[in-house]
């Protein structure tokens, strides 16, 4: 732990310092976004609708403008997300032992590439599946007029939970390094967690049966290697 103790006060100027760093980042973000908005509809978001050949439309005065402005934001967040997040780094840091530093690290890193592997994974290859079951199998012959801003909420909504699903490993090597489960009770509880992962494969994702089982597969997958990631933390502690 560091030498150097700062008072309450100290903390707190240090917080509100790298609070104001993180809103400058998040601001200067959005601004960029702002600028290429367009570019981020069109290249970005849009593209797999462009692959079902649909479009979208404003169904409201304002919701162009709200679309933009939500979409920047949002992009603004995702810019300066590392920034902010040394922030907090730089906040928390201080605070660890030397060896604690080196789990913290590792386990940072490994958060991270998962959350984005796992967002990758459900805008490649989920995300279009999903939208065809919906707007093509599920359409009925009639011809969607998709609004702006729910397309974009319902984007985010769809790629958010896949990043944090892709956590699980990260859970459980921190949860068993510090005894609050063990190998043995993840294999014991395997077909409770089986059908608890159905469960939130179908409250995490819309209402078609593709993306639910797109989404349990890999939570079944990071299960499976949750289990074998706690084994070897277990064999570690014995020895």
């Amino acid at each position: 732990m560091n030498d150097n103790k700062l008072t309450l006060v100290e903390h707190l100027e240090e917080m509100r310092r790298r609070l104001i760093i993180s809103l400058i980042a998040i601001i200067v973000g959005t601004i960029v976004c702002i600028i290429f908005w367009q570019d981020i509809i069109y290249s970005i978001l849009m593209a797999p609708l462009d692959e079902l050949e649909e479009g979208l439309f404003l169904l409201s005065v304002t919701e162009g403008f709200y679309t933009q402005i939500k979409t920047a934001f949002i992009g603004g967040l995702i810019i300066s997300s590392p920034i902010v997040l040394w922030q907090i780094i730089l906040f928390l840091l201080p605070a660890l032992y030397k060896n604690e530093k080196k789990i913290f690290w590792c386990v940072f890193i490994t958060s991270v590439l998962l959350f984005v592997l796992g967002v990758g994974f459900a805008y490649k290859y989920v995300l279009i599946l999903g939208l065809k079951f919906l707007l093509v199998d599920f359409s009925g012959g009639l011809t969607p007029m998709i609004s702006a801003a729910k397309y974009i909420s319902f984007v985010i909504t769809f790629l958010f939970p896949f990043g944090i699903v892709f956590e699980i490993p990260v859970v459980t090597y921190v949860l068993t390094k510090k005894g609050i489960i063990t190998s043995q009770s993840l294999r014991k509880k395997r077909q409770y967690v089986v059908l608890i992962i159905f469960i939130l494969a179908a409250a995490l994702t819309p209402p078609d049966i593709i993306s639910q089982v797109m989404l349990a597969l890999p939570m079944l997958l990071l299960y499976e290697i949750s289990i074998i990631i706690s084994i070897l933390i277990d064999k570690r502690k014995k020895t």
